[in-house]
């Protein structure tokens, strides 16, 4: 019978596998309808959105469950907030109604799965949390 702890690292490691595959989604998007990323965009896309999900996800496998779960929650929260307000909120190159042709529909579509991805992770990355306390 599995424990609560390894039904947690499982729980993240199935998320941040989903988020990483959103993100090269949305990634591709971006390629494809020539929406540029400037370059303190994709420094906080490489280490916020991608590396602290993987780190947390890491460090739930080395024993910190409740600690991996917490900066899972942490970075998923920081992904959502960014992702929601450049590509539904403020008036960027990023915001989908900024983005015209034929790569329109899967740059709104991908963002969005993305959102709801980072959205998702951010409740289990909480709730994982509140379950292992001490």
């Amino acid at each position: 019978m599995a424990t609560p702890a390894r039904f947690e690292q499982f729980t993240l490691l199935a998320v941040a596998a989903l988020h990483l595959v959103s993100q090269l989604t949305h990634a591709y998007s971006h390629i494809a309808a020539d929406v540029p990323i400037p370059a303190i965009q994709q420094a906080y896309i490489v280490i916020v959105v991608t590396l602290m999900p993987l780190v947390a996800v890491y460090l739930s496998f080395r024993g910190r469950v409740r600690l991996g779960a917490a900066l899972f929650a942490a970075s998923m929260c920081a992904a959502f907030a960014f992702g929601y307000l450049l590509h539904f909120v403020i008036d960027t190159p990023d915001l989908h109604s900024n983005v015209v042709g034929d790569s329109a529909g899967v740059f709104f579509h991908s963002a969005l799965g993305l959102a709801l991805i980072e959205f998702v992770g951010f409740a289990v990355g909480l709730v994982s949390w509140a379950r292992l306390r001490r």
